[in-house]
């Protein structure tokens, strides 16, 4: 630990194959310091190890290492490059934060956690690739990291952090996958560039401003596995137009205040599941919406038209209602038409008839 601390004139080290640990602060401050290698022998790397070492431009980091420790590149300002080796399992909290130069990151598959404000302020990061075993994204992990356009969580991450991707004002596209089942407080917030959302059927809990500030937003869905909202959840989304909720008990689920502070409630239309717009028209926060619409959503059940995971007589009657205009129903995601040729007609009826007599 602390071994070359500031060494600030230091601008070339060799580590050797004998080294396995990297201590603590080892070299911290070393600001001359260019390029680092660090061979295969080594396991681990230590907290703070090469933090503040502001001349830093390039990072390998060898096969053999498992873990990197918080901080230990905290603030290497000047880092653009960073190989990071298919061995590491964990990045440590701060472990690259402040590295405001780094433009692309491949986290491998082998890393299962990604630490509190590992790339926190990384406002240069314009790539990002996270490897198909990340379980858990922590808090902040990504708060500040501006330049980033897209993100694509994998299917391994079950949570995403309280303010994960917090100001990421550039933005446009995240795809969240079935496998999180929360979206933790301010996770997305401030990502003013957002156009639209996705919030898959595994998401239980949708936390505190998650999506608040995210003002280009223009439509978003929520799935009818949602239990609670938190407050200001999507306060500032002046820009939505859509709001897409598949809550079939609307009354069960627990709303924090203000959830749709400043959302356009008399523009934005607000599409619910068959037969629940009244119960919609009478629920908090819910009832200001002024345009609310019954649609056809789909559950994933061929012929499930009312979100009970079931095919029966409502379904039928359903179908009959859309088919002789009795009632207005929207069918975005052509639900009515189950055989698949472009338009909902009787060969639908009929075929919902069949699927409940078992043919």
């Amino acid at each position: 630990d602390f071994a070359f601390y500031e060494c600030s004139g230091l601008t070339s080290v060799t580590i050797p194959n004998s080294v396995t640990s990297i201590g603590g602060s080892a070299f911290r401050g070393c600001s001359g310091l260019t390029s680092v290698t660090i061979p295969n022998s080594v396991t681990s790397i230590g907290s703070s190890a090469f933090a503040s070492c502001s001349g830093l431009t390039s990072v390998t980091i060898g096969n053999s290492v498992t873990s990197i420790g918080s901080s230990a590149f905290y603030v290497c300002s000047s880092l653009t490059s960073v190989t990071i080796g298919n061995s590491v399992t964990s990045i440590g909290d701060r472990a690259f934060g402040g590295c405001s130069g780094l433009t692309s990151v491949t986290i491998p598959n082998s890393v299962t956690s990604i630490g509190s404000e590992a790339f926190a302020s990384c406002s240069g990061l314009t790539s990002l690739t996270i490897g198909n075993s990340v379980t858990s994204i922590g808090g902040s992990a990504f708060q500040g990291c501006s330049g980033l356009t897209s993100v694509t969580i994998p299917n391994s991450v079950t949570s995403i952090g309280g303010s994960a991707f917090w100001g990421c004002s550039g933005l446009t596209s995240v795809t969240i996958p079935n496998s999180v089942t929360s979206i933790d407080y301010r996770a997305f917030y401030g990502c003013s560039g957002l156009t639209s959302v996705i919030i898959p059927n595994s998401v239980t809990s949708i936390g505190d401003r998650a999506f608040g500030g995210c003002s280009r937003l223009t439509s978003v869905d929520i799935p009818n596995s949602v239990t609670s909202i938190g407050g200001d959840a999507f306060a500032w989304c002046s820009g939505l137009t859509e709001i897409r909720s598949k809550i079939v008990n609307v009354s069960d689920v627990s709303m924090g205040g203000n959830v749709f502070l400043y959302v356009p409630k008399s523009s934005c239309t607000l599409k619910v599941p068959i037969g629940t717009a009244t119960a919609y028209r009478n629920a908090n926060q819910w009832k200001d919406f002024s345009n609310i619409k019954e649609t056809l959503f789909s559950s994933g059940t061929v012929g499930d038209l009312n979100l009970d995971n079931e095919v029966d007589g409502s379904d039928i009657n359903i179908m009959v209602n859309y088919l002789l205009h009795k009632s207005v129903y929207i069918d975005d995601d052509g639900v009515a038409d189950i055989d698949g040729d472009g338009k909902p007609t009787g060969f639908d009826l009929n075929r919902i008839v069949r699927i409940i007599l078992g043919e």
